[in-house]
This record gives structure tokens, C-alpha cells and sequence, in this order.
């Protein structure tokens, strides 16, 4: 996947604007920068070969990928949060389907708030014995 297009023109202007930055830093005495991967060696006319330029695409390219591999991490913690969320909502939201439809079942069949109250309890009774029933088998 080539993600710098360019077009010869630029090239060259890219190419000029690298060995005037090259001429400044020998000019400078600055140290040279560590060679690039991408860069083509600078011969001199004496045939010696010169610091290696700094590569433009490849410090793009470098950047480039670290926000793909940034965007990945985040895609694949959002998946893992999405799934966590809908292996704990899915059976929290079917639990208060069916409490909802108990209550609205009491109360359809004439029973007071009082008595939804009391129902719910019992229902709530009846779990927590089905619970301690299963506790005890599940242990023998």
C-alpha cells in the first residue's frame, strides 16, 4: 500500500529541500541524525558517500502506522466492552422484563399495590430458596 503519491515535481523539491538540509547541518557541525531506512545515500562529486538524508516519507509512514496501531487497540478494547456489557445487560434487561411483566400480570388480575409488593417478595423469597436448593446439591 504506497500512501505517498507524489508527483515528480515534488519529488524533486522534496529531494532539494533534503540536501539543503543536509548542507545546513554540515555547515552547523551538528551531528548527523541515524540513517533512514528509505533514504537514498548522498554521494558527494569525490565519490565518498555523505550522511544519509532524512526521510520524509518514512517519518509520515512511521506515523501513520502508529495511529493504526493506536485505532486497533482501541477497536478491539471497544469490542471486548461491548461484549462485557452485553453479557451482563442481556440477562439484567430479560430479569426486568420479567419483573415488570410479573407486576403488570398482579395488577391486571385486580391485586392492590399492597399485594404486587407482596407477590414480589414472594417471588423473591421463592428465588432465593430455588438458590440455596441448588447450593446444596451442587456441594453433596
Amino acid at each position: 500500500m504506497d500512501l505517498f503519491l507524489e508527483t515528480p515535481q515534488q519529488q524533486a523539491e522534496r529531494m532539494l529541500r533534503q540536501q539543503q538540509r543536509l548542507m545546513e547541518m554540515q555547515m552547523q557541525g551538528a551531528a548527523a541524525q541515524p540513517p533512514a531506512q528509505n533514504a537514498t545515500p548522498v554521494v558527494s562529486p569525490a565519490g565518498e558517500s555523505a550522511p544519509e538524508a532524512y526521510s520524509v516519507q518514512q517519518d509520515s509512514y512511521a506515523q501513520e502506522l502508529a495511529f493504526d496501531k493506536r485505532r486497533a487497540r482501541r477497536r478491539r478494547v471497544g469490542q471486548r466492552l461491548r461484549t462485557l456489557a452485553m453479557i451482563v445487560l442481556i440477562p439484567l434487561g430479560l430479569a426486568v422484563i420479567f419483573l415488570a411483566s410479573y407486576a403488570l400480570t398482579c395488577i391486571l388480575n385486580g391485586a392492590s399495590p399492597n399485594e404486587v409488593l407482596q407477590h414480589l417478595a414472594a417471588l423473591g423469597q421463592r428465588l432465593g430458596d430455588a438458590i440455596t436448593t441448588i447450593r446444596t446439591g451442587w456441594e453433596s
